[in-house]
């Protein structure tokens, strides 16, 4: 089975599946919403800001990190490098994994998931104006995403605006993860996420799945480029900047019980990795999306529930 780092584009239709599984809508939270105040602070020092997790015998550095960054912005590894020297693990952001068997019917999938006919005939007439709207904005192609049921459209939409917008998703993980190479630290992903068991029963979603998410896709777009505020609050420390980006696909994912259930899962595999590093002596160095730290019952608040000791960027 292979691995890959988890970007909108890889996921897309894995992302969309689990979206759709259940048959009717229920109520969910979305846990990633609210932040805990008090760990949102500024770093004292140059650079990203990082969090300390202990145990009596051994450190975590945690650095949390956006769903992407600028293509070529630079922004101050020195605290990494030094963290990095001598470490005994790096825990990465979570992979996507896709077996050879799994292909044929991710393909099927994928067919099952076309719209029949123009996908925006079906929206509501202030939906479809806004993504009237919004599509020359994205892509050049007059009938861009219309080929899609909604869901996926939406997310397609979200991955191309972030790309034309100048957004890596793979940053900052991919550097991290090569600086730790070079510095010999081994890297081992916080989750492994199966896309075939999410996208079987896609086709069968509620009809409201696809609105909602289209509606938080053109949400982020009419906002402008946030994300590219964000990543320089971000690279300066500022973590109440940092978290101020809109957030399109995510929020849709916490709109249904499987997306709230896939929250859940890479809060609680990140907090099981670190653990596990806590248990050997040393020091090891951890990467986690900043909303899946810092949300109220995240990643920071289920370590400190487990009794380790965690202390701020200010501290």
């Amino acid at each position: 089975m292979s691995a890959a780092r988890v970007a909108p584009r890889q996921i897309l239709i894995g992302l969309a599946g689990l979206l759709c599984l259940a048959a009717t809508p229920a109520p969910t939270v979305d846990q990633e919403a609210t932040v805990v105040q008090e760990l949102v602070v500024t770093a004292p020092d140059r650079g990203p800001a990082w969090w300390r997790v202990s145990s009596p015998t051994s450190t975590v550095y945690v650095m949390g990190v956006p769903g992407g960054l600028p293509k070529g912005m630079t922004w101050d590894m020195g605290l990494l490098e030094r963290r990095l020297t001598g470490a005994n693990e790096l825990i990465s952001t979570p992979r996507a994994t896709v077996g050879l068997g799994d292909l044929l019917p991710l393909w099927g999938a994928a067919r099952r998931l076309k719209s029949n006919g123009p996908m925006e005939d079906g929206l509501a007439p202030d939906l479809r104006a806004r993504f009237e709207a919004a599509r020359p904005l994205v892509s050049h192609d007059p009938h861009a995403y219309s080929s899609w049921i909604p869901v996926i459209a939406s997310l397609q939409m979200i991955a191309d605006y972030r790309k034309a917008s100048g957004i890596d998703p793979f940053e900052p993980g991919r550097t991290v993860d090569r600086l730790a190479r070079n510095h010999d630290v081994p890297v081992k992903p916080s989750s492994l996420l199966r896309v075939l068991p999410i996208v079987r029963d896609a086709e069968n979603g509620p009809a409201e799945a696809g609105p909602a998410c289209l509606d938080d896709t053109l949400r982020e777009i009419e906002a402008g480029p946030g994300s590219v505020r964000a990543a320089a609050g971000w690279a300066n420390g500022d973590v109440g900047a940092a978290l101020q980006a809109e957030r399109g696909y995510e929020k849709c994912l916490s709109r249904f019980p499987e997306g709230d259930a896939l929250v859940s899962q890479t809060m609680s595999d990140a907090t099981d990795a670190i653990a596990a590093a806590l248990a050997k002596p040393g020091h090891s160095v951890a990467i986690v999306n900043l909303r899946t730290l810092l949300a109220r019952g995240g990643v920071l608040q289920q370590l400190q529930a487990r009794g380790f000791m965690v202390a701020n960027p200010a501290q």
